[in-house]
């Protein structure tokens, strides 16, 4: 199919009319951050701006989640940016290869969107990736002028677009280079916002195995609070509760002190700078050897939380000089 187009009248009918069926997230604007909000009768849709607060993961699973309960409406996520759905990515490398977890939820509909702006703390394009999406979407949603560009990229997308095809217009050549013009833009702004700077990731990874130095540096204002894991679009760990009755999945953080304790009291990991690196070590040696994709996605999430002030960016730079 071509690529569509949609008004702002019409993807608000749309988000409405999907809202009967569909428990509907988007990205709603509160202060000077982007929330992921429930959608209800009395809020309008729209899809400007960057990623959210906090990741996209929630969606798939809670920091406590009754594994019991398993009974849930249909979900569909408009707006969800493309370091979040790079994130979501890995995860699925994680949950759904070899043995499979039964609870991941495979079956949410990713309505994703440029980015239109950027936050302080973005750095994806040090990453060599774009704050737009190709692929990994069942709809992608591009800003031009009163509208969208919608992109299809599932065949649950291109069904949707069949289903509710009233909303939706054919676009034009001139409506496909405005995006363009768009999305060089705002790639440009970013880049020059990051001092075009491109981080040389083997030499991070080799930095990463040999240089502690850097991480005793950088890690010494580090309280281990695990607000970097939580926010991070790829962070995954987690720990098993048991009962009678009861079956609960609670996230869980490499940072803690006790993470990785082990019968007999032996911890590996006692050692502050030792977890800090640890997380390093697991962006961007484990996960690429063991998933053939980076554990980092440049949300710079983990830089507007942490406690200890410490640039997530910065670090990488100092690595990779």
């Amino acid at each position: 199919m071509k690529v569509k187009k949609i008004t702002n009248r019409n993807l608000k009918n749309f988000a409405k009319k999907l809202n009967a069926n569909y428990e509907i997230f988007y990205p709603q604007k509160l202060a000077e951050q982007f929330v992921l909000t429930k959608l209800d009768s009395e809020k309008e849709i729209s899809l400007e701006g960057y990623r959210t607060l906090i990741p996209l993961k929630y969606i798939f699973y809670s920091p406590q989640e009754n594994l019991i309960e398993k009974d849930r409406k249909p979900t569909i996520v408009f707006g969800a940016r493309a370091c979040d759905i790079r994130g979501l990515n890995l995860l699925k490398k994680i949950y759904l290869e070899d043995t499979q977890d039964p609870y991941y939820r495979d079956d949410v509909l990713i309505f994703s969107a440029d980015c239109t702006s950027f936050h302080s703390s973005c750095f994806c394009t040090l990453l060599g990736d774009n704050p737009w999406l190709d692929n990994s979407f069942d709809l992608n949603f591009s800003p031009i002028e009163n509208g969208y560009l919608v992109d299809i990229g599932s065949k649950r997308g291109e069904k949707f677009l069949l289903d509710y095809a009233e909303f939706f217009e054919e676009a034009k050549v001139s409506h496909e280079k405005e995006r363009e013009l768009k999305r060089t833009k705002i790639k440009e702004q970013l880049k020059n916002h990051n001092e075009n700077k491109t981080l040389n990731l083997e030499k991070i990874k080799k930095a990463t195995k040999e240089n502690k130095s850097i991480f005793e540096e950088y890690g010494r204002t580090c309280v281990s609070c695990s607000s970097c894991t939580n926010v991070c679009p790829t962070c995954f760990c987690f720990f098993l509760s048991e009962g009678d009755k009861n079956k609960a999945r609670y996230m869980d953080s490499c940072q803690f002190k006790g993470f990785a304790r082990v019968a007999g009291g032996a911890n590996p990991k006692e050692e502050l700078i030792t977890r800090f690196k640890n997380r390093f070590n697991c962006k961007f040696i484990y996960r690429p050897e063991a998933q053939e994709s980076l554990g980092c996605t440049g949300c710079g999430r983990c830089i507007d939380v942490c406690q200890g002030k410490i640039n997530y960016k910065e670090v990488l730079i100092k690595l990779g000089e």
